[in-house]
C-alpha cells in the first residue's frame, strides 16, 4: 500500500510532531507500506527531493513565508497529488486542521481515502468563528479517519459534530532504546565536557519556542528556583525557527536584560536523547497540547516531569506517581514543584523510574505502528 504523508514541516526543521513521524516511518516500511513524505520547501538550501532515513522526502513550493508561498504550496501540492493519484492509496496529513482539510479535499478529487492526525488541542472549535474556518471544518469533518490522541481532542471533535465512526484513538509512541537514562560514566563524561559538575542539578525544557509552549511561564518560575538553588542550571532545547509566533529572541532578551542566571539556550538538535539522558528534571509548561512527544521522551529517559495540568498531559501523568502537575499559567506552583524535587532526590529518582516504566509498557512504536497498519487496511477496503 502506498501512503503519502503530508506535513507542513519536516526535517531539518525540528519539532515534536516531525520527530514522531520520522520515528514511525521505519516501522511502517518494515510492514510493507511504501511511504513518501510531502512537505513545504521553506528555505532555498533545502533540497526538493532527498532520502531521510530511507524515506523519500519531497519539498513543494517556493522558499519563504507569507501569503504567496502558502498559496503556491497549496496549488503545487494539488497538482502533484492529482498527477500521482494512480500511485496513491492513502493521503495521511499530520498536524493542523487546515492541512487535514486539504488532505480530504485532494483525496476526494483523486478518489482516494484520507487520514487526518491532529497534533494539538485547543484549536478545532475556533474554526467555527469565521467563514474560512467553517469551510475548513466542512472538509475536515468529512475525513475517512481522524486520529485522536487525547480526551481533550476527543471532546473537541464531539463538539464539532465529527462522526464518531470516523474517530480513532492512537497515541504517540517513544523508542525506549533511544531515550533512556545514560550510564554513570557517560553522564559524567557529558557533563564534564559541558563544564557541569557531576552532581550539578540539570533541569531541561524541550519544544518549539512559541507562546503555547509556555517558556515565558518557565522563565518566571526559574527566577524563583535559582534564588533557593543557585547551582541549578536550565537547558532549553528547541528554537522558534520558521514559526510566525516565535518568542525565541524575546525570551533571550528577557534573560539577558534581567540577568537571569544559569539558563542555556541550546537551539535545535537531532539528538535530544543526549540531553535528556543526563538531566534530572523535565519541565513542561505548555498551555495546550495533543499527546506531547517531548514529554514521552523525557519520561522514557527516566526524568521526573513537572508539567502543566492540560490535555494529553493528564493522560500521561498520574500526579505524584509518574510526575508532578501544576495549574496552567501558575509559575509559582511550578517553581514550588521543581524545588520540591531538587530538595528530595530520592523522590525525584523514584518518580523518574515509574515514569519510564509507564511509557515503555504503554506507548511503544511496535504497538502504534500495528494500530496504523490496521487502520490503513480497514479504510482502504
Amino acid at each position: 500500500m502506498k501512503i503519502k504523508m503530508l506535513t507542513e514541516r519536516y526535517f531539518p526543521i525540528w519539532g515534536g510532531a516531525e520527530n514522531q513521524l520520522r520515528q514511525l516511518l521505519p516501522y511502517l516500511s518494515r510492514e510493507g507500506f511504501h511511504v513518501e513524505v510531502i512537505t513545504r520547501r521553506w528555505r532555498k538550501e533545502m533540497q526538493r527531493t532527498e532520502y531521510i532515513d530511507g524515506t523519500m522526502v519531497r519539498r513543494i513550493g517556493i522558499p519563504g513565508e507569507g501569503l504567496l508561498p502558502t498559496i503556491l504550496f497549496v496549488l503545487m501540492l494539488g497538482v502533484y497529488l492529482i498527477g500521482k493519484s494512480p500511485s496513491i492509496d492513502v493521503i495521511h496529513t499530520h498536524g493542523a486542521v487546515a492541512m487535514a482539510a486539504l488532505g480530504r479535499f485532494f483525496a476526494m478529487i483523486t478518489g482516494k481515502v484520507n487520514v487526518a492526525k491532529i497534533a494539538t488541542a485547543g484549536r478545532i472549535l475556533k474554526y467555527r468563528q469565521s467563514l474560512t474556518g467553517r469551510v475548513i471544518l466542512f472538509w475536515f469533518k468529512r475525513s475517512d479517519a481522524i486520529i485522536c490522541m487525547s480526551d481533550e481532542v476527543l471532546e473537541e471533535l464531539a463538539n464539532t459534530n465529527v462522526p464518531s465512526q470516523s474517530i480513532f484513538r492512537i497515541e504517540n509512541a517513544v523508542d525506549g532504546n533511544r531515550f533512556k537514562p545514560m550510564s554513570v560514566d557517560k553522564r559524567k563524561e557529558w557533563r564534564s565536557k559541558r563544564g557541569f559538575e557531576e552532581k550539578t542539578p540539570l533541569v531541561i525544557f524541550s519544544g518549539r519556542l512559541v507562546p503555547r509552549k509556555g517558556l515565558d511561564i518557565l522563565i518566571d518560575a526559574w527566577c524563583r528556583v535559582i534564588k533557593k538553588y543557585p547551582d541549578t542550571h536550565l537547558l532549553i532545547i528547541g528554537s522558534g525557527n520558521f514559526q510566525p509566533d516565535s518568542i525565541e529572541t524575546q525570551m533571550q532578551l528577557k534573560v539577558d536584560s534581567e540577568n537571569i542566571g544559569n539558563i542555556h539556550f541550546e537551539g535545535e538538535t537531532d539528538s535530544p536523547e543526549s540531553y535528556l539522558g543526563v538531566a534530572d528534571i523535565f519541565v513542561f509548561p505548555s498551555r495546550r497540547e495533543g499527546f506531547p512527544n517531548a514529554l514521552l521522551e523525557a519520561m522514557a529517559s527516566g526524568l521526573s516531569p513537572v508539567a502543566s495540568e492540560i490535555g494529553g498531559v493528564v493522560d500521561l501523568i498520574k500526579n505524584g506517581k509518574t510526575g508532578l502537575l501544576f495549574p496552567p499559567e501558575d509559575s509559582q506552583t511550578m517553581a514550588d514543584k521543581i524545588q520540591f524535587l531538587l530538595n528530595n532526590p530520592e523522590v525525584r529518582v523514584r518518580i523518574g523510574q515509574k515514569a519510564r516504566t509507564h511509557v515503555l509498557e504503554n506507548y511503544t512504536f511496535d504497538r502504534v505502528a500495528e494500530q496504523y497498519c490496521q487502520l490503513y487496511e480497514n479504510i482502504h477496503r
